[in-house]
């Protein structure tokens, strides 16, 4: 099981399992006082997501991300990035505050709302579509192309 990070964790920086890719939120701020934090969630692979927070966890073959995102309605969805594919999903629900705890043999297990009411979680790798591959290789290629890979 991976050290869990915390939902008001002000930044993150985790490696993958096989060293390759690293995952970093430098600066995260609150909704409100006291709240769960957000931010940009920075990977080494040029890849970016908005509204992401910090209780982030790798997949331990190393060949996905899942990590909380805000939504408009101050929800969280918990987004799933294929590192193989530069692929996105989500997984099906909304979730209030999400604690991820271990990303094992294609199960993100975690807890919703640690504080109040908390909820035991189990998603399956399967139920999360992965979509988004092409515009996240144009995106990798237009980096590549202006030489910031």
């Amino acid at each position: 099981m991976a050290a869990k990070i915390s939902a008001w964790d002000s930044s993150l920086n985790l490696i993958s399992p096989d060293g390759q890719i690293t995952a970093v939120i430098d600066k995260t701020s609150e909704f409100g006082q006291g709240s769960p934090t957000n931010g940009t969630l920075k990977l080494s692979n040029g890849l970016n997501f908005e509204k992401c927070n910090p209780s982030a966890v790798w997949s331990d073959d190393s060949k996905f991300l899942a990590v909380p995102q805000w939504t408009q309605g101050k929800m969280q969805r918990l987004l799933v990035i294929s590192m193989e594919q530069a692929s996105v999903g989500y997984a099906p629900g909304i979730f209030r505050v999400l604690e991820l705890h271990s990303f094992s043999t294609g199960k993100i297990k975690g807890i919703d709302s640690p504080i109040y009411k908390p909820r035991e979680i189990e998603i399956d790798l399967s139920e999360i579509q992965l979509n988004g591959a092409e515009t996240a290789t144009c995106r990798k290629r237009l980096l590549s192309f202006i030489g910031f890979t």
